[in-house]
């Protein structure tokens, strides 16, 4: 079938599969046809407030059966559909809003406006696939969230490059407990379902033994996130107790990825998993995790470049280009930094080519400890420790020091709080991987969690205030 916006995809399948179910929350579910209705209704609501093409709704909704809704009503009368993480608070959600010039906020799901009118009919729009559609805001890791517009057309080109990779079919049921407000869970529980005309299940709070009471009661086949999620299922103690035999995919990306985990995911799911590397800005520019890769490959590397994607290094800085390249900042004045005079985007991200094309993340441009003058990847060091008996996971940072300029600070969450391990310890274990002696971490510094983002990056500068302001007592 010819498809060029979500919106159609939504209505063709409501009209060849009405009964099949689309989606599934905590309170219900709804099929093809239900779904479809419901959005109708929400669109003519819309409508008679006076909303259209170009205008900005904006939202900040929980994984639910609603915000589905209000993102297909928002993209069909040609609005662009701007939803907000619920871990934000009013700072952020200020900030996107004032930017975004939202004409409309929704923050209850009870709201009338994403339930609209019954039995009435939408107004006829002709909606342009090429136009501003999404606007994601980034998370903000580092500074100010920077809103990324997407198209109809780059978020479809990035869906079926996933379908086609991963071989997906309309049989798949996908069970997300990313943000649907990030972008990986509004391609993986919101866009590409209703694309494949296959089942979203939507989780409103993560929980790894709902995760898996869910996979087994729903025939789950599919998840994407960030490592917390993978992790979490990985360790759970009573996998045995559940039913998994239909899930049977789960790629890795959006913050670093021990390789350890993929390896481990691999072997207690009986799964296929693999590294993988994107940004709101260009979401799924590498996989390791789609058939046939080597396992070495899908735990060391974050894959080569999939559908029509192009990768290159510049400088050791990550630069890529494809038909899913976002279209630009809602501040169009970041857009020159964000791009090369020939249209590559800049990543702001480290890393190698290997000869057979697989790329290797290993750290951000200014993640980096600079120790007497030499710069040390933080990335590198993290992998190796996560490897590490006693650390659950880890943040490498950089802190002032007055002899070498800076030090590497390992924040180490431990896998038992009573039993901690040292520096000497992690020094100790570093040294058996025949690292140089100018990358080991100088302090550590044992935490009860790691500050995240909402798509499950570490928030180093939080870390790295702390530290220095503790240094400089």
């Amino acid at each position: 079938m010819s498809i060029a916006t979500f919106a159609d995809a939504l209505a063709e399948w409501a009209g060849r599969q009405p009964d099949k179910t689309a989606v599934v929350d905590a309170n219900r579910r709804l099929t093809y046809a239900e779904l479809d209705a419901q959005v109708d209704a929400v669109v003519v609501g819309l409508q008679r407030r006076g909303f259209g093409p170009g205008d900005v709704v904006s939202s900040q909704l929980p994984n639910c059966i609603e915000s589905m809704v209000l993102c297909f009503a928002a993209t069909r009368i040609g609005a662009l559909h701007n939803p907000i993480v619920t871990i934000y608070r009013e700072r952020e959600v200020e900030f996107i809003r004032r930017q975004a010039e939202s004409a409309m906020f929704v923050n209850d799901p009870a709201d009338d406006v994403v339930h609209g009118e019954p039995n009435a009919q939408p107004e006829p729009r002709d909606v342009d696939p090429d136009a501003p559609r999404f606007l994601l805001y980034t998370s903000g890791s580092t500074a100010d969230p920077k809103g990324a517009l997407h198209s109809d057309t780059t978020l479809l080109a990035e869906c079926r490059a996933q379908a086609e990779y991963h071989g997906m079919t309309s049989d798949e049921v996908f069970v997300m407990p990313s943000p649907v407000a990030h972008v990986s869970g509004l391609l993986y529980g919101i866009l590409l379902p209703v694309l494949l005309g296959a089942k979203s299940v939507l989780m409103p709070a993560w929980d790894p033994t709902r995760f898996l009471e869910l996979v087994e009661a729903e025939g789950g086949t599919f998840c994407g996130g960030a490592t917390p999620f993978l992790q979490g299922v990985v360790e759970h103690p009573h996998l045995d107790r559940y039913d998994l035999s239909s899930f049977r995919l789960f790629p890795c990306g959006g913050a670093d990825v021990p390789p350890e985990l993929i390896r481990a995911a691999m072997t207690r799911l009986n799964i296929r998993s693999g590294r993988g590397y994107g940004s709101t800005e260009f979401p799924s520019i590498t996989s390791s995790a789609g058939p046939g890769e080597p396992d070495h490959k899908r735990a060391e590397t974050d894959g080569r470049p999939i559908g029509a994607n192009e990768v290159r290094i510049n400088d050791g800085e990550i630069e890529a280009r494809g038909p899913e390249l976002f279209l630009g900042y809602r501040d169009a004045a970041l857009d020159a930094d964000a791009f090369t005079v020939d249209g590559w985007l800049r990543t702001g991200d480290l890393g190698f080519l290997d000869d057979e094309g697989y790329l290797t993340v290993t750290g951000r441009l200014k993640d980096i400890v600079v120790r007497s003058g030499e710069k040390i990847s933080a990335r590198e060091i993290e992998d190796l420790l996560h490897e590490h008996p006693k650390v659950r996971s880890v943040a490498v940072v950089a802190v002032p020091d007055a002899r070498t300029g800076e030090r590497g600070c390992a924040c180490v969450v431990p896998i038992d709080a009573a039993s901690p391990p040292s520096l000497a310890e992690l020094t100790e274990f570093l040294l058996t991987r025949q690292i140089s002696l100018r990358k080991l971490p100088e302090q550590i510094d044992i935490v009860a969690e790691l500050p995240m983002t909402a798509s499950g990056k570490v928030k180093k500068h939080e870390l790295r205030a702390r530290l220095t302001n503790e240094a400089e007592r």
